[in-house]
């Protein structure tokens, strides 16, 4: 049997969804990531299956699943993690707050948010440094390493392409 109603606005709670395409996706940090470019709903079920999202003029546009979105509203998105993308460019200190370098590439375990590897560029004559997820002690403003970096030992990767 089909539902037909007529809508009443005052107790509707549906979002419109072509009213959410060019709104904000917020990171769990608070930062705004991008902007909805279309919805996807699972053909089968019509249950959310996630948004697609315009990264900006240098990023890429990228599929976020249903797992990584916290609320949608009309003002846009709300993620329950921050895309790991966005930790390109942090800074890197050692166990001792020894600066080790700047993220330069992200590794991911396939298409999901999982840090796999971060690549560090340790500076402009020396090699780059690959730290593997278990390096990371944490991340927030920058990243911190749970050991102490040692420049003279042997660096692993060479650069980051």
């Amino acid at each position: 049997m089909q539902e037909i109603r007529q809508i009443n606005k005052i107790t509707d709670s549906g979002i419109k969804v072509h009213g959410l395409k060019g709104k904000k996706v917020m990171a769990l940090n608070g930062k705004e990531v991008g902007k909805i470019t279309e919805i996807r709903l699972d053909p089968k079920s019509l249950n959310l299956d996630g948004i697609e999202m315009d990264r900006g003029f240098f990023g890429l546009d990228t599929f976020i699943g249903r797992n990584y979105i916290a609320s949608l509203s009309i003002e846009g998105a709300v993620l329950n993690m921050t895309p790991v993308t966005d930790y390109k460019g942090l800074q890197v200190f050692d166990s001792n707050g020894k600066e080790v370098g700047k993220v330069k590439e992200i590794r991911t375990d396939g298409n999901t948010n999982n840090i796999a590897a971060i690549v560090v560029g340790t500076g402009l004559l020396s090699n780059d440094v690959i730290f593997s997820k278990s390096d990371v002690k944490s991340v927030g403003e920058s990243i911190m390493l749970n050991s102490a970096f040692d420049e003279k030992a042997v660096k692993v990767g060479g650069r980051s392409e």
